[in-house]
């Protein structure tokens, strides 16, 4: 189901990059309620003992684990700059990234994750409406002086508009039962997005892409 981790061979901060890299898959396909620390230390071959070496108790545990996955998401959108030829393809290689890391992810995360451990939830919210909120406001910046998207489009208001279009992936009762996939509602959001903003200049690189 998943890989047996064996500890002993590792050193402690390698333990905990370990310990985090195994909860992330658990959380993704089983959600967060439904594991116990004991389920926890089960699917990743240790005793709970080693794992309250490295945390004080689950919600330090789901923390730890949500920060290092945006840390991670941060670090990886601030290389675009470096590897997009455009605003275009930079939107582009991020909606990949972020549609691989939403496919098959379990619907419940999110409301689990809002209910039970508010402070990770927290972290959450502040990086989708401060960090990416930014990086789209620059992108559509960026786009319009490169002349990809309309230079009619209010930067501001389009960079909430997502921010809210991202947010309502999350809501529980609006898409909480798995009728579409994640990525799927991402990837429509993202097309909705390009045929509000570009020009055809970027129309041509989405289209190719």
């Amino acid at each position: 189901m998943f890989p047996k981790f064996t500890y002993f061979n590792f050193e402690p901060d390698k333990m905990l990059e370990k310990i985090i890299e195994g909860c992330e898959k658990l959380f993704r396909r089983y959600g967060i309620k439904s594991l116990s620390m004991d389920d926890i230390a089960r699917e990743l071959g240790m005793s709970k003992k080693t794992i309250y070496q490295y945390v004080t108790d689950k919600n330090d545990l789901v923390k730890k684990t949500f920060s290092s996955v945006l840390s991670c998401n941060e670090e990886k959108c601030n290389l675009l700059d470096k590897v997009a030829k455009n605003p275009v393809e930079e939107m582009l290689i991020l909606t990949r990234e972020v549609s691989q890391q939403m496919k098959g992810i379990n619907s419940s995360v999110f409301y689990d994750m809002q209910k039970y451990h508010p402070e990770a939830w927290q972290m959450f919210n502040d990086f989708i409406n401060s960090f990416v909120y930014n990086r789209v406001k620059i992108n559509l910046q960026n786009g319009i002086e490169q002349g990809f998207y309309r230079t009619d489009i209010n930067t501001e208001i389009l960079s909430r508009i997502y921010i809210t279009m991202m947010n309502l992936i999350t809501d529980h009762e609006r898409f909480g039962e798995q009728e579409y996939d994640f990525s799927t509602i991402y990837n429509e959001i993202i097309k909705y997005h390009f045929n509000a903003i570009c020009t055809d200049k970027g129309f041509k690189i989405f289209n190719k892409n």
